[in-house]
């Protein structure tokens, strides 16, 4: 068959938390909608700060490209966008930020290492996923968004993120692989009191072409997704 355009779509909920840094705990704030958010807490830099936890929060969809597997296509991406009207807000007096970081992926990923790579030896410095000194494979990132957010005190509302940088960091490959994950996760920079942080819903594009490739580039192809899906990073 001829090579054909298709659009992807994954979609998000909004999430509004509280955490406590004393007790290292996360609750959800009453009235508020957090289901399918995964709030945890993971080690900072566990070479540098053993037994230094923070926390993240992150929440995972699919995209399901069975129907392109069954008829041996691979998928070609060429373009993505990210929706996410509305604000994001962290209530910590001292240091109100946030890293947001947004992927597709053709193979699972460990989201809890998003702290470590954000916060590296400092709050502020770090590898992102699939750069040089991280150990992931840029090619499986079909699709790769930093942000870094954070308040205004010379604001009128200064609890509200603003961005000071964004970077994308996308591979933009062809895949093989009969399922594509895609993460929200986010690592909020807190004070050492109780924090209220809220995300707002978010909706992921991805366009491209779906098209067959000779027997042998099609076959490694399915090789490669077949072992990344094996693994997780």
């Amino acid at each position: 068959m001829t090579a054909q355009d298709i659009r992807l779509q994954a979609n998000f909920p909004s999430c509004k938390a509280s955490y406590d840094a004393p007790t290292t705990t996360w609750s959800g704030v009453v009235g508020s909608a957090f289901a399918g958010w995964n709030l945890d807490i993971a080690e900072i830099a566990p070479i540098v700060a053993p037994g230094i936890f923070g926390p993240v929060m992150w929440v995972m969809n699919t995209i399901d490209l069975s129907g392109l597997e069954l008829k041996s296509e691979t998928f070609f991406p060429v373009g993505t966008a990210i929706q996410d009207p509305m604000i994001y807000t962290n209530t910590s007096s001292t240091t109100p930020a946030m890293h947001v970081i947004d992927l597709i992926t053709d193979k699972l990923i460990d989201p809890l290492l998003a702290i470590q790579m954000t916060n590296g030896v400092s709050l502020l410095f770090g590898t992102n996923y699939g750069m040089l000194g991280d150990g992931n494979d840029a090619t499986t990132i079909l699709m790769g968004s930093y942000r870094f957010k954070t308040g205004n005190s010379n604001l009128t509302y200064p609890q509200v993120m603003r961005t000071e940088q964004a970077s994308i960091f996308s591979s933009g490959e062809p895949t093989a692989a009969s399922k594509l994950y895609c993460y929200r996760i986010v690592v909020p920079l807190v004070d050492g009191g109780s924090t209220i942080l809220s995300v707002p819903a978010a909706r992921f594009y991805l366009t491209g072409v779906r098209d067959a490739e000779p027997d042998l580039e099609y076959m490694m192809r399915l090789k490669r997704s077949y072992e990344l899906d094996q693994t997780q990073s």
